[in-house]
């Protein structure tokens, strides 16, 4: 009887150890705090979870019904009464925890927390890492592991989540703000490295601070699994993979707003052999996915190559499935994520590798030059877009358009306009970038956007005015397909600002000695400060040879080496603020 007892015991036990572990779909909340049940004023006598910062005269988090998210109260960090807070965690040293709250930054105001690895003393803190939310809606991460620190958007004036990944046993961190991941790293790196968390620590630097806290959660969640984040990652191969169900934290990289969808993620790690065009695709299948691909050496800087959804459009498939290209270069990591942000269930999908020449239109790399006129759009084919509609998540840049790309040289300064007004019956999105092309998804150089132009049409053309433009400079012009796949008409018109006259360029530009030698001098003198001129030499056939760009210049001369050149007549052409002049030179 007694062994039986025994026996019955050690199944209850296990039976309600398992019960007790964390899911996914149900965290174990370890602290939680809802600003709820508290009297007004000074939260640290009144919660065994706060703490204020030792020594000095600090106080502690306010409490507050002033503003609150789900309730009537919330903590407010005031920079006028020297608050110093300190949200207690526990002394974590293993587990794998997701710690949340709400923030509400007012305009014109500043917010800030960082995290103590160790209780703090009179002296000395352990900082892990510190954020700043600045005026304006810019924040910034600053980390104590050499890295450049993170900037980030958060909502001014309004309530926005606040959610850390936290990983102990892995020795990982990852900040999402709002409904963006912000950066990942390692967390133990710190002012003083250490593998503990033991507090959030609230603080306002001067009476410029005010923000309030509310809805602070510290839950812990199941140990991290094969895939499940980008340092799991699994490798993957050429060809067809499979991803499981998506059912856990990993994810976030483009949350929709509540910040519940999107969060999980399933990670392949993939070593490219091959320089070229890597796709992804999950083309075919009936289900509704998202896919990601980033380049980086480990999952602390990855940058973003690209993501799709909605792109696949196959007859024998699912219009909302994913279809995604991305330049890769042998020997480098990328990493390819897929998330929940409209299903959950697995799907077999396929990795591949094109060493093709870049199809003319389909890339950046591969824009088509033209010069200003009338231009027809048949068909947009290429799956590499940078512009394109958002989806349910959020705002910002998450394409999943097709686009066509065409690049434009000004030969002088001017002022640009493009539109679609009178050629499109279609609904058309436009964007333009300053060169040169980007080397991930964010890294091109945005300088207008234009989507539903209501000065022309039935609104859903695109315009952009007056966009300025250099002599020299290279731009971008992207044309993407994310609402509808007819043809149309566009056209670039370009309008020269000639601040100097052709007259007065020639006449303030001397060039000798001529025939020249080895040695070829440029002496200019104007009457008011150039902005830029440019000086190139040219051969017969139009072949640039020598090109000098001089910024903000009056007076003074350029010496342009003529060794090597071969005897024979060639052209200086020289522009400045819109005006052009060519002049024959003899090389002897």
């Amino acid at each position: 009887m007694k062994n039986l007892y025994l026996l019955f015991s050690v199944l209850f036990l296990a039976a309600w150890s398992l019960q007790a572990q964390p899911t996914c779909d149900n965290p174990e909340i370890v602290l939680e705090d809802g600003a709820e049940n508290y009297a007004a004023g000074d939260v640290t006598m009144q919660s065994p979870n706060w703490a204020v910062w030792p020594g000095g005269d600090a106080a502690g988090a306010i409490v507050t019904d002033e503003v609150a998210l789900g309730g009537v109260n919330s903590f407010k960090i005031d920079g006028t009464n020297n608050t110093d807070a300190l949200f207690l965690l526990g002394d974590q040293t293993s587990g794998h925890y997701i710690l949340q709250w709400d923030m509400l930054v007012p305009e014109g105001k500043q917010g800030y927390f960082n995290l103590q690895h160790l209780m703090p003393t009179e002296s000395s803190g352990a900082w892990a890492f510190e954020v700043f939310f600045t005026e304006g809606g810019v924040g910034r991460l600053e980390l104590y592991d050499g890295s450049d620190d993170v900037a980030f958007d958060y909502a001014v004036d309004a309530w926005f989540f606040v959610t850390l990944l936290i990983d102990l046993d892995n020795d990982e961190a990852r900040l999402w703000i709002a409904d963006k991941t912000v950066a990942a790293w390692q967390f133990s790196t710190g002012s003083t490295a250490a593998l503990q968390m033991n507090s959030i620590n609230f603080y306002p630097d001067d009476d410029t601070y005010l923000y309030y806290i509310d809805n602070i959660k510290l839950s812990e969640i199941p140990a991290a699994e094969t895939g499940q984040y980008c340092y799991t990652a699994v490798d993957a191969s050429l060809g067809v993979n499979t991803t499981p169900e998506i059912v856990c934290w990993g994810g976030g990289y483009d949350r929709n707003a509540s910040g519940t969808v999107g969060e999980s993620g399933y990670w392949f790690r993939y070593v490219v052999e091959t320089s070229g065009v890597l796709s992804i695709a999950s083309c075919g299948n009936a289900l509704d996915s998202r896919g990601w691909i980033f380049r980086g050496e480990d999952c602390h800087g990855l940058v973003i190559l690209g993501v799709n959804d909605d792109q696949c459009l196959s007859a024998d498939g699912n219009d909302y499935a994913t279809y995604r290209e991305a330049l890769v270069t042998a020997g480098e990591t990328v990493f390819i994520m897929w998330d929940n942000i409209w299903e959950r269930e697995g799907f077999e999908w396929t990795l591949a590798i094109s060493t093709d020449p870049l199809e003319e239109g389909q890339w950046c790399q591969s824009a088509i030059p033209i010069t200003p006129g009338e231009y027809f759009v048949d068909e947009i084919l290429g799956d590499a877009a940078v512009t394109g509609p958002t989806i349910d998540a959020s705002g910002g840049r998450t394409p999943h358009a097709q686009s066509i790309w065409y690049s434009f040289t000004p030969e002088v300064d001017g002022l640009a306009q493009i539109t679609s007004c009178e050629g499109a019956a279609i609904d058309t999105r436009l964007a333009v970038y300053r060169g040169p092309c980007g080397d991930h998804l964010y890294d091109y150089n945005l300088i207008g956007l234009s989507d539903d132009y209501d000065g022309c049409g039935d609104g859903f053309q695109s315009q952009l005015d007056s966009i300025e433009m250099v002599a020299g400079e290279t731009y971008f012009i992207e044309w993407a397909d994310g609402w509808e796949d007819g043809a149309f008409i566009w056209y670039l018109n370009f309008e020269p600002v000639l601040s100097v006259s052709e007259a007065e360029l020639d006449a303030s530009v001397q060039v000798f000695p001529n025939p020249a030698g080895e040695q070829l001098n440029v002496r200019y003198a104007f009457d008011e400060t150039v902005d830029v001129l440019n000086i190139q030499l040219v051969d017969v056939l139009g072949q640039s040879l020598r090109n000098y760009r001089l910024n903000t210049v009056m007076a003074g001369t350029e010496e342009l080496n003529l060794h090597g050149l071969p005897a024979g007549m060639y052209l200086l052409r020289l522009s400045a603020d819109g005006a052009v002049v060519t002049k024959p030179v003899v090389v002897r």
